[in-house]
């Protein structure tokens, strides 16, 4: 299980540490106000109110993986983190926001 980090300065240090994530994308996390990782992947948003089932409008998201399958508790098939344009999951990491139900791509940067 991963470890809970507990304060900013945690965040920043583990947020430094991941070699792939470009340094303008690095630069961009550093400057919310909040930041949340992702217990599960390395995804980080911008609201603490962001919960597997609800996202708020405007919120950020940076990671290297979009779009991608999962299932409901009942079983259904569903899409998590859907962009309003493809991106390359694994190759690239992506700036995207919250807006109407989807995530609008502002920018996406290769490895």
């Amino acid at each position: 299980m991963k470890r809970k980090i507990t304060n900013r300065a945690e965040m920043e240090l583990y947020i430094q540490r991941i070699k792939s994530m470009p340094e303008e994308l690095k630069s961009e996390l550093l400057t919310w106000e909040e930041i949340v990782r992702s217990p599960h992947s390395y995804s980080f948003y911008s609201s603490k109110q962001k919960r597997w089932n609800y996202t708020p409008r405007n919120c950020k998201r940076i990671s290297n993986h979009w779009n991608f399958k999962g299932t409901t508790k009942s079983g259904a098939s569903i899409v998590h983190c859907i962009t309003d344009v493809p991106v390359q999951n694994n190759n690239c990491w992506t700036l995207a926001t919250f807006e109407k139900g989807v995530w609008k791509v502002v920018k996406s940067i290769p490895i």
